[in-house]
């Protein structure tokens, strides 16, 4: 007999088809998508889609009905669209409050941890506070840079770049890059866990790098040949300032290490997150 009832919103994405494919076999499962989402994966698996806008609080509203956890992965990533993230999140908290719905899951982000967040830490930083003072029980989990199988994020990108490969500042800082299975295991086991009532969890690798060694490593992996270009900081200021792929605030404080501390999900969640250098070996680039 299948457990709660669950909405995901963000289901079509990197980490919601994932974890839609890990969960839907236990859970009543609904999943919250846009009229332009690719939903051919989740019809094969049987699986009730709800389309709607989440910026239209009546849509969430109906979609929250009879609801008991409600998994929120949804997010722009964009600069600029901090007030529409924001003003999902209120549509979700006030519909979840209405409905009564029991547990708020909230994907954060380990930028929130920064001493100098730029928009986007900010951003969940700002929806952090409104969940945790909206009274809806919930867990709020803060994942550092996830990569999987076929995505490497943002650590990708700079391995695919032609010619070289481009690292914005010294590479000294320090990241904890977190494996897409681990990210879900803890959003699956937060569903039905007391220990993780209102309390926030830190999603990161057992074990900090360099960037500079992360690349290393994935060069090593990959077998690329490549050699490393160190852009200064004041350069990729000027570039990103007529090219706005990253924001000015991110790439000041990109000297800034990650301060992950995964103490809590390993006692509450019994959570061992796998360590990058063994993490991507099941990565094809």
């Amino acid at each position: 007999m299948k457990e709660n009832n669950v909405l995901i919103t963000g289901a079509t994405g990197f980490i919601g088809k994932e974890l839609v494919k890990n969960i839907y076999r236990d859970y009543n499962l609904s999943c919250f998508v846009r009229p332009t989402s690719k939903i051919e994966e989740l019809k094969r698996l049987n699986i009730k889609t709800i389309t709607g806008d989440l910026e239209t609080e009546n849509d969430v509203l109906g979609a929250t009905k009879d609801i008991e956890i409600l998994v929120h992965l949804a997010n722009s990533h964009l600069s600029g669209k901090e007030n529409r993230d924001i003003n999902i999140l209120k549509n979700i908290v006030s519909a979840c409050k209405k409905n009564e719905v029991k547990k708020l899951i909230f994907l954060s982000s380990m930028a929130t941890k920064r001493n100098n967040p730029d928009y986007y830490g900010k951003s969940k930083l700002k929806m952090e506070k409104i969940i945790k003072d909206s009274g809806i029980k919930y867990t709020i989990l803060r994942p550092s840079i996830i990569y999987g199988k076929d995505n490497l994020s943002l650590i990708g990108k700079s391995l695919k770049f032609p010619l070289f490969i481009p690292v914005i500042g010294n590479g000294k800082y320090k990241l904890n890059p977190i494996y897409i299975k681990d990210v879900i295991e803890a959003i699956s086991k937060s569903l039905n866990n007391k220990k993780s009532l209102n309390k926030s969890y830190d999603l990161a690798g057992g074990k900090s790098y360099s960037f500079n060694e992360i690349i290393g490593i994935c060069k090593k992996r990959f077998n690329i040949k490549r050699v490393i270009v160190h852009i200064p900081i004041w350069i990729c200021l000027i570039i990103f300032k007529i090219i706005p792929i990253i924001s000015q605030e991110a790439i000041k404080g990109i000297n800034e290490d990650t301060l992950a501390d995964i103490t809590s999900l390993r006692k509450d969640l019994k959570i061992n997150p796998v360590d990058f250098m063994e993490g991507i070996k099941n990565v094809h680039l």
